[in-house]
């Protein structure tokens, strides 16, 4: 190593407490996720307390993403299902709900989405807000307790900054985790009715790639069959509810869709994806969709061998999620709350097996990722969210196919 190199090197007691995860003591371990967990309640509750009607403190719309989801639903409850995809007409109604026009929350999602926020309409819109985020957050919880089950994981899974960002912004996030981590962990045992509930993640159609790895991986045309029957029940209950025009109408609004991606409309530093980092490195469109490809080829990659390895369900399952996340340029951080699949799995399996070198600091490092996505990004300009999803990918990885070359050339690397 040369004089320049040593200098720049990290000092070996560094990289040892990093390696170890001797840092991460139990004492904070448990206080961490207190704290967050104590401070977004706190926020949000003061947000609807010094607020008025559907605002909030900051004469913002409470929930914000939330008001798509519910006037979409007023659209169908009153017939008029189409009106989701005519900005104008969806703008209109959202500014009718909160008493002044704000930035448009926009409806993005397949037809099928409208089956699921249909009956959200029904109750008056912060009622709604908290039925909608009790009822889904139970089932993240639920769900992920089935991949961390211990009494001590509930406040972490609560308090993850993740699940705080999808409860500020009243997204779909913990119907997402619940859908496809339940999905998933009956893949073995129940595979047709595995496939039927992962049949509902049509509304998040950027996730199915890597499904269908797991379905070629592992063999499983039964799940691949379940969610086949699953995907042609709701398009055709979506037909026959809203009309055949329906589909046309969604199609008019991908042009907007891409445009949102490529011209930053919501903003870099929420988007979390590769294609999002390369933008704010300063590269271009084109440079962009290649490092997003070069990202998704690797991730489905690493989860093809990893379904083809022995590896537990659960560890299989949690890096389904990462991979997920990591293959695709549309991916906001209020969607790293999938990142909880991945994180529970590999802890378990760490406190049963015990943790490998940089498993407890990587693991710390993507429970936090949320809460520091946005700002690294845009006070910073370093985007953290592909890197960390993609070593916390290569961990489960390395659990399964240890006696890989490959494999034990990376550790090398990471240890050197």
């Amino acid at each position: 190593m040369s004089d320049l190199e040593r200098a720049h090197a990290w000092p070996p007691a560094v990289v040892s407490v990093l390696t170890s995860g001797s840092w991460l003591t139990a004492k904070r371990a448990k206080l961490y996720p207190i704290t967050f967990l104590t401070v977004g309640v706190l926020v949000f509750l003061a947000n609807i307390l010094a607020g008025h009607g559907n605002l909030g403190s900051l004469g913002r719309p409470i929930g914000t993403d939330f008001a798509s989801f519910w006037t979409a639903s007023k659209f169908v409850l009153a017939g008029n299902a189409a009106d989701a995809y005519r900005p104008i007409q969806h703008h209109a109604a959202q500014t009718l709900l909160f008493g002044k026009q704000f930035e448009y929350y926009a409806w993005l999602y397949p037809p099928t989405a409208l089956l699921i926020v249909a009956p959200l309409g029904l109750l008056p819109y912060v009622a709604s807000l908290f039925s909608w985020l009790v009822v889904t957050g139970a089932a993240y919880v639920a769900t992920v307790r089935k991949f961390l089950p211990r009494p001590e994981a509930l406040i972490p899974i609560l308090g993850f900054p993740a699940a705080l960002l999808n409860v500020s912004h009243g997204q779909n996030a913990f119907l997402s985790v619940s859908i496809i981590g339940v999905g998933l962990l009956l893949s073995d045992r129940r595979p047709f009715v595995a496939g039927v509930i992962l049949g509902c993640i049509s509304y998040k159609p950027q996730f199915a790639p890597m499904l269908a790895i797991v379905v070629l991986a592992h063999r499983n045309w039964m799940m691949a069959l379940g969610a086949a029957i699953s995907l042609a029940v709701q398009v055709i209950a979506v037909t026959m509810l809203f009309g055949s025009d329906i589909w046309t109408h969604f199609e008019s609004i991908l042009p907007s869709a891409k445009a949102i991606l490529e011209e930053q409309l919501v903003g870099y530093g929420k988007m979390q994806s590769a294609f999002a980092a390369v933008r704010i490195f300063g590269g271009g469109i084109n440079l962009a969709y290649s490092a997003q490809a070069a990202v998704a080829i690797a991730a489905a990659s690493l989860l093809w061998r990893i379904w083809r390895s022995e590896a537990s369900l659960l560890l299989r399952a949690g890096a389904t999620g990462a991979a997920m996340l990591l293959s695709t340029p549309f991916v906001l951080d209020y969607d790293l709350v999938l990142l909880a699949l991945p994180v529970a799995a590999l802890t378990t399996e760490g406190l049963k097996t015990g943790f490998k070198p940089y498993e407890k600091s990587i693991l710390a490092a993507a429970w936090i990722l949320p809460a520091a996505a946005r700002l690294t990004a845009v006070y910073s300009n370093i985007p953290l969210s592909p890197e960390i999803v993609l070593l916390l990918l290569v961990l489960i990885w390395k659990r399964t196919s240890t006696d890989h070359p490959a494999v034990s050339d990376a550790c090398r690397l990471m240890e050197t």
